[in-house]
């Protein structure tokens, strides 16, 4: 009994010494043979240019809300908006998507690739491919459209063209007003429209 012990006591001894070498020679070599880390491979955070936005004060994906004068509720979202420094209350806009819902009639979709957004007139300048649809069935494009916030109006001077309940329509301008309770989308100067009928 007294062999058994002595060589148990002899293994542990042995296991104080060769334990802890072996452990220093795994880290030693976990340093020896590890790579430098290159900071410029460090993941990247966001595609933000800082000293931009903090020069030109640009507002990231701003909303703006309101209701008109006759209870339309008007909604703008846009990419990005840049204030004009003469003019705080007047913004340029990119990338924006507007959407006029009346309480009882159609709701309309805006969507411009930029556009001048004037708080003191209430006024959206929208231009560069400016779309329009209608929950009527309109879906219409023009290279300008003003949109009125204070009250449901829009007003495009140009060109229009796209497609109707009728079928497919151009003119040479758009206007939409409300007349009391009712909104009424007009079409100006040579419309042409080719009758598709329903399958």
């Amino acid at each position: 009994m007294a062999r058994v012990d002595n060589r148990y006591s002899r293994f542990v001894l042995w296991a104080k010494v060769i334990f802890p070498l072996v452990a220093l020679g795994l880290l030693s070599t976990m340093f020896l043979f590890s790579r430098t880390l290159d900071p410029s491979d460090a993941i990247p955070f966001a595609d933000i240019d800082i000293e931009k936005i903090a020069r030109e004060q640009t507002l990231t994906s701003p909303r703006f809300s309101g209701t008109t004068s006759d209870g339309s509720a008007i909604t703008v979202d846009a990419e990005s908006a840049l204030p004009d420094l003469t003019d705080l209350r007047r913004l340029t806009i990119q990338k924006v998507v507007a959407r006029i819902e009346s309480q009882d009639g159609p709701s309309y979709g805006l969507i411009a690739d930029q556009a001048v957004y004037d708080g003191n007139g209430g006024v959206l300048d929208m231009e560069g491919r400016v779309r329009v649809s209608t929950s009527t069935g309109y879906s219409l494009e023009t290279e300008n459209l003003t949109a009125s916030l204070k009250d449901t109006k829009i007003d495009a001077p140009g060109a229009v063209s796209g497609r109707g309940p009728a079928g497919r329509l151009s003119a040479g301008s758009m206007t939409l007003t409300t007349d009391g309770d009712t909104q009424v989308l007009v079409f100006k100067n040579g419309v042409k429209l080719i009758y598709v009928p329903k399958e």
